[in-house]
């Protein structure tokens, strides 16, 4: 009887627990939600693009020397952007796609590898550093020292990929870790814009 019980005590503790979180994640995703628009795959029709067209968000963020770079330095190029951060296994499980299209295309798209460099669990920029060349990665990669990109995309969960058109509009968010073939698609997309 005494089993009987502390079972269903489990149990309903459970299921509390179950609902509790459901609720709880309904409600941080609704006050979360990213403030540039999220298109779940790249638009292939032109008059749907026409329609959405928004000129992407500047933002600043930081080479490796310290330098200032903005996204409008970028325009008259497509531009591929990436918020990623080392601790991310997500971010790191698609770096090695995204280095192979910067070398395939990286004369004519600009790649910018945006590191969320907040001095939390080791990101700082030495670390990067260090990680992106253990890994021979080529790509270029830029700190977002004070996080202003992130805000700027309304960056809530890393990776995500960002296309910008090289007359500086908005094309596509991605949200997530990408395949090879994915990351190609998008390639192919910001070449057709």
């Amino acid at each position: 009887m005494k089993q009987k019980r502390t079972l269903v005590i489990l149990i309903l503790v459970i299921v509390l627990l179950l609902v509790g979180g459901t609720v709880a994640y309904r409600t941080l995703s609704r006050l979360t939600e990213p403030t540039v628009p999220y298109t779940p795959s790249v638009q292939s029709d032109s008059t749907d693009q026409a329609q959405e067209a928004a000129p992407a968000p500047d933002f600043t963020v930081y080479n490796a020397d310290g330098s200032t770079v903005a996204l409008s330095e970028k325009q008259g190029k497509p531009v591929f952007i990436n918020f990623w951060a080392t601790w991310c296994p997500p971010c790191r499980s698609e770096l090695a796609d995204i280095n192979k299209a910067y070398e395939t295309y990286g004369d004519k798209i600009e790649f910018m590898m945006v590191d969320l460099t907040d001095g939390y669990n080791g990101e700082d920029q030495p670390a990067v550093e260090a990680f992106v060349a253990e890994n021979g990665y080529s790509f270029p990669v830029y700190f977002d020292l004070d996080a202003g990109a992130a805000v700027a995309y309304g960056v809530r969960s890393i990776p995500t990929t960002v296309l910008v058109g090289s007359d500086g509009t908005l094309l596509h968010t991605q949200m997530g870790a990408m395949s090879e073939s994915q990351i190609e698609q998008l390639m192919q997309s910001l070449l057709a814009s």
